[in-house]
Protein backbone atom coordinates (compact mmCIF):
# COMPACT_ATOMS: atom_id res chain seq x y z
CA UNK A 1 0.00 0.00 0.00
CA UNK A 2 1.69 3.02 -1.15
CA UNK A 3 1.59 6.99 0.15
CA UNK A 4 -1.12 7.98 -2.08
CA UNK A 5 -3.60 5.13 -1.25
CA UNK A 6 -2.68 5.42 2.29
CA UNK A 7 -4.25 9.34 2.29
CA UNK A 8 -7.01 8.03 0.01
CA UNK A 9 -8.02 5.66 2.57
CA UNK A 10 -7.76 8.33 5.25
CA UNK A 11 -9.79 11.58 3.34
CA UNK A 12 -12.62 8.84 3.16
CA UNK A 13 -12.79 6.93 6.78
CA UNK A 14 -12.89 9.01 9.89
CA UNK A 15 -11.74 5.38 11.61
CA UNK A 16 -10.40 2.09 10.16
CA UNK A 17 -10.52 -1.65 11.14
CA UNK A 18 -7.33 -3.19 10.87
CA UNK A 19 -7.51 -7.56 11.31
CA UNK A 20 -4.75 -9.15 13.47
CA UNK A 21 -4.35 -12.90 13.64
CA UNK A 22 -0.45 -13.03 14.47
CA UNK A 23 2.04 -11.00 16.76
CA UNK A 24 -1.41 -8.13 16.21
CA UNK A 25 -2.75 -9.84 18.41
CA UNK A 26 -1.13 -9.37 21.40
CA UNK A 27 1.31 -6.91 20.37
CA UNK A 28 -0.51 -3.98 17.96
CA UNK A 29 2.07 -1.30 18.50
CA UNK A 30 0.14 1.43 17.71
CA UNK A 31 -2.35 3.59 19.16
CA UNK A 32 -6.26 2.88 18.67
CA UNK A 33 -9.93 3.60 20.11
CA UNK A 34 -11.25 0.05 20.83
CA UNK A 35 -10.87 -3.72 19.91
CA UNK A 36 -13.34 -6.83 19.30
CA UNK A 37 -12.53 -10.38 18.94
CA UNK A 38 -14.28 -12.15 15.58
CA UNK A 39 -13.59 -14.04 12.82
CA UNK A 40 -12.68 -13.61 9.13
CA UNK A 41 -14.53 -16.28 7.01
CA UNK A 42 -12.42 -18.34 4.13
CA UNK A 43 -9.19 -18.87 4.96
CA UNK A 44 -7.00 -20.84 7.29
CA UNK A 45 -4.06 -19.57 9.69
CA UNK A 46 -0.57 -21.01 8.78
CA UNK A 47 3.26 -20.61 9.52
CA UNK A 48 4.53 -20.87 5.93
CA UNK A 49 5.87 -17.39 5.39
CA UNK A 50 9.36 -16.17 6.19
CA UNK A 51 10.39 -13.61 8.09
CA UNK A 52 13.97 -12.44 7.57
CA UNK A 53 13.95 -8.64 10.45
CA UNK A 54 11.75 -9.06 13.18
CA UNK A 55 11.39 -13.02 13.94
CA UNK A 56 14.53 -14.84 11.74
CA UNK A 57 17.55 -13.45 9.79
CA UNK A 58 18.85 -13.80 6.06
CA UNK A 59 20.53 -17.41 6.88
CA UNK A 60 18.02 -18.27 9.35
CA UNK A 61 14.68 -17.32 8.60
CA UNK A 62 11.74 -17.36 10.93
CA UNK A 63 8.07 -18.95 10.36
CA UNK A 64 5.32 -16.12 10.71
CA UNK A 65 1.52 -16.71 10.11
CA UNK A 66 -0.49 -15.72 7.00
CA UNK A 67 -3.89 -16.55 5.84
CA UNK A 68 -4.35 -19.09 3.08
CA UNK A 69 -7.70 -19.59 1.31
CA UNK A 70 -10.20 -21.83 2.24
CA UNK A 71 -13.59 -21.87 1.83
CA UNK A 72 -15.14 -23.34 4.56
CA UNK A 73 -12.64 -22.01 7.63
CA UNK A 74 -12.71 -19.36 9.94
CA UNK A 75 -9.61 -17.53 11.27
CA UNK A 76 -10.22 -15.64 15.07
CA UNK A 77 -8.13 -12.98 15.75
CA UNK A 78 -8.62 -9.44 16.85
CA UNK A 79 -9.81 -6.17 15.06
CA UNK A 80 -8.89 -2.65 16.33
CA UNK A 81 -10.88 0.61 15.59
CA UNK A 82 -8.31 3.12 14.31
CA UNK A 83 -9.63 6.57 14.98
CA UNK A 84 -8.30 10.24 13.53
CA UNK A 85 -6.66 10.94 10.56
CA UNK A 86 -3.04 11.15 12.60
CA UNK A 87 -3.39 7.86 14.27
CA UNK A 88 -4.64 6.26 11.13
CA UNK A 89 -1.49 7.37 9.25
CA UNK A 90 0.79 6.54 11.94
CA UNK A 91 -0.41 2.89 12.14
CA UNK A 92 -0.70 2.16 8.77
CA UNK A 93 2.30 3.71 7.73
CA UNK A 94 3.50 1.76 10.75
CA UNK A 95 1.86 -1.66 9.27
CA UNK A 96 2.76 -1.13 5.65
CA UNK A 97 6.66 -0.73 6.55
CA UNK A 98 6.44 -4.00 8.70
CA UNK A 99 3.91 -6.22 7.20
CA UNK A 100 4.37 -5.35 3.56
CA UNK A 101 7.98 -3.70 2.89
CA UNK A 102 10.01 -5.78 5.43
CA UNK A 103 7.56 -8.37 5.74
CA UNK A 104 5.63 -9.79 2.03
CA UNK A 105 2.51 -8.71 3.25
CA UNK A 106 -0.57 -7.40 0.59
CA UNK A 107 -3.52 -5.57 2.04
CA UNK A 108 -7.23 -6.96 1.84
CA UNK A 109 -10.47 -5.56 2.80
CA UNK A 110 -12.19 -8.46 4.09
CA UNK A 111 -15.81 -8.91 6.41
CA UNK A 112 -15.26 -8.92 10.17
CA UNK A 113 -17.90 -11.13 12.12
CA UNK A 114 -17.77 -9.66 15.89
CA UNK A 115 -18.86 -11.99 18.78
CA UNK A 116 -21.67 -9.30 18.86
CA UNK A 117 -22.80 -10.83 15.13
CA UNK A 118 -21.81 -7.03 13.88
CA UNK A 119 -20.25 -7.47 10.84
CA UNK A 120 -17.86 -4.93 9.70
CA UNK A 121 -14.58 -4.06 6.95
CA UNK A 122 -11.44 -4.57 8.06
CA UNK A 123 -8.37 -4.50 6.75
CA UNK A 124 -5.98 -7.49 6.65
CA UNK A 125 -2.40 -8.59 5.50
CA UNK A 126 -1.55 -11.87 4.05
CA UNK A 127 1.22 -13.23 1.92
CA UNK A 128 0.98 -14.52 -1.48
CA UNK A 129 3.10 -17.80 -2.29
CA UNK A 130 5.02 -15.18 -5.23
CA UNK A 131 6.61 -13.38 -2.13
CA UNK A 132 10.67 -13.78 -1.95
CA UNK A 133 10.04 -14.90 1.52
CA UNK A 134 7.05 -17.38 1.32
CA UNK A 135 8.23 -20.68 2.67
CA UNK A 136 5.44 -23.17 2.14
CA UNK A 137 4.20 -25.87 4.01
CA UNK A 138 6.61 -28.81 5.63
CA UNK A 139 6.07 -31.44 8.40
CA UNK A 140 5.43 -30.02 11.98
CA UNK A 141 8.68 -31.34 13.09
CA UNK A 142 10.82 -29.49 10.63
CA UNK A 143 8.58 -26.53 11.26
CA UNK A 144 9.24 -26.34 14.72
CA UNK A 145 12.90 -26.99 14.57
CA UNK A 146 13.29 -24.26 12.27
CA UNK A 147 11.17 -21.54 14.39
CA UNK A 148 13.21 -22.93 17.49
CA UNK A 149 16.64 -21.93 15.90
CA UNK A 150 15.49 -18.21 14.54
CA UNK A 151 15.66 -15.06 16.33
CA UNK A 152 15.33 -11.48 14.75
CA UNK A 153 15.22 -7.71 15.91
CA UNK A 154 12.01 -8.63 17.94
CA UNK A 155 13.00 -11.58 19.86
CA UNK A 156 12.71 -15.20 19.04
CA UNK A 157 10.38 -16.98 16.51
CA UNK A 158 9.48 -19.73 19.38
CA UNK A 159 8.22 -16.53 21.32
CA UNK A 160 5.86 -15.54 18.71
CA UNK A 161 4.33 -18.89 17.99
CA UNK A 162 3.63 -19.41 21.73
CA UNK A 163 2.17 -16.26 22.80
CA UNK A 164 0.03 -16.64 20.19
CA UNK A 165 -0.81 -19.47 21.02
CA UNK A 166 -1.41 -18.64 25.01
CA UNK A 167 -3.42 -15.24 23.84
CA UNK A 168 -5.67 -17.29 21.29
CA UNK A 169 -6.17 -20.03 24.54
CA UNK A 170 -6.96 -17.73 26.73
CA UNK A 171 -9.21 -14.95 24.91
CA UNK A 172 -9.99 -16.32 22.14
CA UNK A 173 -11.78 -20.29 22.98
CA UNK A 174 -13.87 -19.97 20.25
CA UNK A 175 -10.82 -20.65 17.79
CA UNK A 176 -9.57 -24.32 17.51
CA UNK A 177 -6.72 -24.08 15.40
CA UNK A 178 -5.16 -27.60 15.07
CA UNK A 179 -2.18 -25.85 13.12
CA UNK A 180 -1.17 -23.53 15.66
CA UNK A 181 -1.39 -25.71 18.96
CA UNK A 182 -0.06 -28.43 17.61
CA UNK A 183 2.96 -26.88 16.03
CA UNK A 184 3.11 -25.14 19.53
CA UNK A 185 3.18 -28.74 20.79
CA UNK A 186 6.08 -29.86 19.19
CA UNK A 187 8.10 -26.75 19.71
CA UNK A 188 7.84 -26.94 23.75
CA UNK A 189 7.76 -30.68 23.60
CA UNK A 190 11.52 -30.36 21.44
CA UNK A 191 12.44 -27.65 23.96
CA UNK A 192 11.94 -29.67 27.47
CA UNK A 193 13.76 -32.52 25.51
CA UNK A 194 16.40 -30.00 24.59
CA UNK A 195 16.78 -28.76 28.47
CA UNK A 196 16.72 -32.53 29.30
CA UNK A 197 19.64 -33.45 26.92
CA UNK A 198 22.05 -30.97 27.90
CA UNK A 199 22.53 -32.88 31.34
CA UNK A 200 22.53 -36.58 30.59
CA UNK A 201 25.63 -35.92 27.75
CA UNK A 202 26.84 -38.91 25.68
CA UNK A 203 23.57 -41.50 27.24
CA UNK A 204 21.00 -39.88 24.86
CA UNK A 205 19.27 -41.34 22.29
CA UNK A 206 19.63 -39.35 18.96
CA UNK A 207 15.83 -38.70 18.23
CA UNK A 208 14.45 -39.22 14.73
CA UNK A 209 11.57 -38.02 13.31
CA UNK A 210 9.39 -41.05 13.60
CA UNK A 211 10.09 -41.21 17.02
CA UNK A 212 9.25 -38.00 17.81
CA UNK A 213 5.97 -38.26 15.75
CA UNK A 214 5.77 -41.43 18.09
CA UNK A 215 6.57 -39.47 21.31
CA UNK A 216 4.19 -36.24 20.59
CA UNK A 217 1.63 -38.60 19.81
CA UNK A 218 1.54 -40.33 23.32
Amino acid sequence: MNNTVLESLIDMESSIWVFGYGSLTWKPNFIYKSKEIGYIHGYQRRFWQGNVTHRGTVNKPGRVATLIKSEKDDVWGVAYKITGRNHILKALSYLNKRESKLGGYNTVVENFFARNQEIRKVLVYTATTENEHYLGPCNMATMATEIMSAKGEAGSNTEYVTRLAEYVRKNIPEEKDLHLFTLEKYILYLTQRRNVNHHVNDTVIPLTYDRLIGEIRT
